[in-house]
């Protein structure tokens, strides 16, 4: 899906295929527009009253946002598997291979401001960021479907390589929508994998609009990643990540479940993963 509902006025973000397209992160520009502004009415006239009406409409819908942190959930020891860029449906069985045998890693979750301290030998090279899909990925049967959001949105703030120190650009990477009718339907991205690369000076951060079911104002959650150890703050390491919908999502540590339609509605996430991609500076080939 490419059409967006909630872009900044001036420059919108990157969609998924232009942002592909470029192949280099190099020949992106940084997007200087808020990132929350509101976006200008259709069809604006370019008369005094046109502007005003639309500030109007939106400082009203500005004040129907919740601004929350993002919760980011990190899965102990998945630094440890090999490719992450396919995995099974909902983590259902995960694999470690170690001195020639095959292991099943569990499937305990920690907060990921809660890990010592990012990984600094990510700097240097090119990270590949996947966004894979929903976990639990399936939209449940019955009313239990209606409990799920109506739409979701993740951007990315990508850090850039060109000057000057510390500027993004906003990539439109991934979105869902329930789609409305008698029989639960819905419409989502496909898994999408890029590759970026961080620095001491620009964050990466992930920005998730969500728009509960009706009468729930939407939310905004937003993380800055840190590849040192800056208080409450996602730590950047290789691994697998779970994306909160909510406020304190994942604050705490948990099992994920054998069958994930057995977890609570609350744990709805977005699935990323982090790795290291191709050479890196000073080291081998991972």
């Amino acid at each position: 899906m490419t059409l967006r509902d909630d872009g900044a006025a001036g420059r919108g973000p990157l969609r998924r295929r232009d942002f592909l397209a470029l192949g280099s992160l190099a020949a992106l520009t940084p997007v200087v527009a808020p990132l929350f502004a509101p976006r200008a009415a259709a069809g604006a006239s370019l008369d005094d009253a046109a502007p005003a009406a639309a500030a109007a409409a939106g400082t009203q819908a500005d004040a129907a946002i919740q601004r929350l942190p993002l919760s980011v959930g990190y899965l102990e020891g998945s630094e440890l598997l090999e490719n992450l860029r396919k995995l099974p449906p909902d983590l259902t069985v995960l694999t470690v291979r170690r001195r020639g045998g095959t292991f099943t890693t569990g499937r305990h979750l920690l907060p990921s401001h809660s890990m010592p301290a990012g990984d600094p030998a990510l700097v240097g090279g090119a990270v590949r960021m996947t966004v894979h899909d929903l976990y639990p990925r399936l939209l449940p049967d019955g009313p239990a479907a209606e409990q799920w959001p109506q739409a979701i949105d993740l951007d990315v703030m990508v850090p850039l390589l060109e000057p000057p120190a510390g500027s993004t650009a906003r990539f439109a990477a991934w979105s869902y929508r329930r789609l409305p009718g008698r029989l639960p339907s819905e419409d989502r991205s496909a898994r999408v994998s890029f590759v970026l690369w961080p620095d001491w000076y620009s964050d990466l951060s992930l920005v998730l609009r969500v728009v509960p079911p009706a009468g729930s104002p939407t939310r905004l959650l937003q993380a800055s990643f840190t590849l040192g150890a800056d208080k409450g703050r996602p730590r950047l390491l290789k691994g697998i990540y779970l994306l909160g919908l909510d406020r304190g999502t994942w604050d705490e540590a948990a099992d994920l479940p054998d069958d994930p339609a057995e977890g609570p509605p609350e744990r709805l996430s977005v699935l990323v993963t982090i790795e290291p991609e191709g050479l890196r500076l000073g080291s081998s080939r991972r």
